[in-house]
Order: structure tokens, then sequence, then C-alpha cells
């Protein structure tokens, strides 16, 4: 295996790699979840897509390919899967603050007034109103 094919440095290479509808790119999004390096300098990445119907995937893909190809891999598979499916809390929490992505909502705490008292009607208060 050769120096530049290394998990941690395919996956840092590829940050190039660029959501076209969401402009970050896909590691900080959190679409991949793993980089293999096989036998004969072969790489697998193992990602997802935000939605199975994500029409830029082939684009994703085609550029995932290009960047591990330019690292120096003898080949590379991108391999999709949906199973964890994507979800926002997949980013990273830089990411996520940089979209004004909270991890928690804040809870939100109203004091309503008490009802009123409802006070019982003498007989003069209602036959003449009041």
């Amino acid at each position: 295996m050769s120096e530049a094919l290394q998990p941690d440095r395919l996956m840092e290479a590829l940050k190039q790699v660029i959501d076209p509808e969401i402009f970050e790119n896909i590691v900080d999004l959190g679409l991949v979840y793993g980089v293999e390096v096989l036998a004969e300098e072969q790489v697998r990445v193992t990602m997802t897509l935000t939605t199975p119907h994500c029409p830029m995937g082939p684009e994703i893909i085609e550029n995932v390919q290009k960047v591990i190809m330019a690292e120096g891999a003898a080949s590379a598979d991108v391999n999709i899967v949906w199973e964890p499916m994507w979800t926002p809390e997949m980013m990273t929490p830089a990411l996520k603050a940089q979209l004004g992505i909270d991890e928690k909502e804040p809870e939100l705490k109203i004091e309503l007034p008490p009802p009123p008292v409802k006070k019982k009607k003498g007989l003069l208060s209602r036959i003449f109103g009041g």
C-alpha cells in the first residue's frame, strides 16, 4: 500500500468533492461512511446520497472516482448504500454551526395566565345584569 493510499488521507482528499445542490463537501455532510484500500491499490468508498432520487448522484460518484484515482489508486469503486439513511444529524458539528443547524432545539417555555375565576351570580345580578 502506497503512502498516499491511506484511508485517512483519502478521506481528506474526498473533501474536494462538493455536493452541487448543497455546495458543501461530501465528507463534512456525512455522506462518506468509509474508505477501504484493498489489494493492488484498489479503493472502495462506501457512501450514501442525501436522497435516493438525488439528481446529482451520478456526478458526485464520478467526482469521487476522479479524486480517488488522482490520489494514485488503480481503481475506485463507489458503493452507494441506503442504510443508514442520511439525515442532517450526520453532518460535522462545524458544518451544522455554519448552516445554523443546532444540535438541540431550544425549549420554549410559555407561562399561561391562570383561567379566570367565575363567580357565582346572585339572583339580582342575573335579573338586572352585572
